[in-house]
């Protein structure tokens, strides 16, 4: 039995569990992860006899290359894929058929009781996404290349900035370097974030210039339908004369003394992981590390104040999947779970400096799958 089958097998366990006739899926990765197409628009249907791809003539092709192990639906061109899909439905004898509650809107649920009213639709939240969650060896051997891919494209990045380059440029190089990687895209809109900027965890680029600030965070993947996602703090050349700094960068924090700080944090959080770890033990043992954090030079900086966010999260087909490292995640690690491990501190009008890797949870640990350094690096810009 090959890993698509045994995905298959899995969730018609689960609906025997449930006392599901059928399951009806129409998440897009969902949809992929069941049946191998790339493309979307489409769903996927597990019937009592036999399993269905649902789509329309603009995927007709690819779906017949990707899902040969599939029967296949393709509705007209006058009729929705819901229709369609509540025809597939209805002709299977299900009666009852489960449906994705996390990911199904109203309006679709209504249209599929409208269009199938003997069947009895039952939203069933997060089956296919908790199979997901631990990748088998092709699907982190699609990571790992997404990795390698984000990585080789930051290394061009990197090598060509320039001082006037604006935050907007940075944001449309990266993207075309981690294309000309070998990506299809980035995993989502990078963030790049000069100075005093890095304080936003998300920042939108701005015409800010490289050379206005001390330091620079940016966060990036490489989308191979399987995502990365990482984030590396650069200290810049720039920015540090007196009529360019800023106001807090005159105070005098220290960017190695609070790099140090966020590289223990993730340090520590990956020493925990394991296989039966709970999620919110990985976050505590980070937080601890930045809540501790003494400067005696600045003692009313409090660190603690300025970890504004979880420690991580699962990554995948999507960028942000389970499972969610946080305090009040009720997630357990498992083995074969692929995370990102993003500890940050971010100081209003200094900056912030963020370090994420993303590592495979094995029974005893975990693995590290991005490569590029973790220590603190000066940009070198000519």
């Amino acid at each position: 039995m090959n890993y698509l089958q045994q995905r298959r097998s899995a969730l018609g366990q689960t609906l025997k569990a449930n006392g599901l006739d059928a399951f009806l899926v129409t998440a897009a990765p969902n949809v992929t992860y069941l049946s191998s197409f790339t493309g979307d628009c489409s769903f996927y249907a597990a019937l009592p006899k036999n399993n269905v791809i649902i789509g329309d003539t603009r995927f007709e092709e690819q779906i017949k290359e990707e899902c040969s192990d599939l029967d296949i639906v393709i509705r007209p061109h006058n009729k929705t894929t819901i229709e369609a899909a509540a025809e597939t439905l209805t002709k299977s004898g299900a009666k009852a058929v489960g449906v994705e509650g996390n990911r199904i809107t109203l309006g679709e649920l209504e249209a599929f009781k409208q269009f199938a009213p003997k069947i009895t639709f039952v939203p069933v939240d997060g089956v296919v996404e908790k199979q997901r969650a631990i990748k088998d060896p092709g699907e982190v051997e699609k990571i790992r290349e997404s990795v390698r891919v984000a990585e080789r494209g930051f290394r061009m990045f990197v090598a060509t900035l320039r001082e006037a380059d604006s935050e907007k440029d940075m944001v449309d190089a990266l993207e075309g370097y981690v294309r000309r990687a070998g990506a299809r895209s980035t995993s989502f809109p990078p963030i790049v974030a000069v100075g005093e900027r890095g304080a936003l965890p998300h920042a939108q680029p701005t015409a800010r210039q490289l050379g206005e600030g001390s330091k620079l965070l940016v966060d990036w993947g490489a989308d191979l339908l399987y995502k990365s996602d990482i984030t590396r703090t650069l200290k810049s050349p720039f920015g540090t004369s007196p009529s360019r700094r800023n106001k807090m960068e005159r105070v005098g924090y220290d960017f190695e003394k609070l790099y140090a700080v966020v590289l223990a944090a993730q340090n520590a959080a990956m020493a925990v992981i394991r296989h039966g770890v709970k999620a919110k033990d990985v976050d505590a043992a980070a937080r601890k590390v930045i809540a501790n954090a003494k400067f005696d030079k600045y003692p009313e900086l409090k660190l603690g104040d300025f970890f504004t966010h979880g420690v991580g999260h699962g990554i995948g087909l999507e960028i942000h999947e389970a499972p969610r490292i946080r305090a009040n995640s009720e997630d357990v690690l498992e083995a074969g779970m692929v995370v990102t491990i993003e500890p940050g501190i971010y100081i209003p009008g200094w900056g912030g400096i963020r370090i994420e890797d993303d590592v495979l949870i094995t029974h005893d640990g975990c693995k590290l799958l991005t490569t590029l350094s973790r220590e603190p690096v000066t940009l070198n810009v000519g």
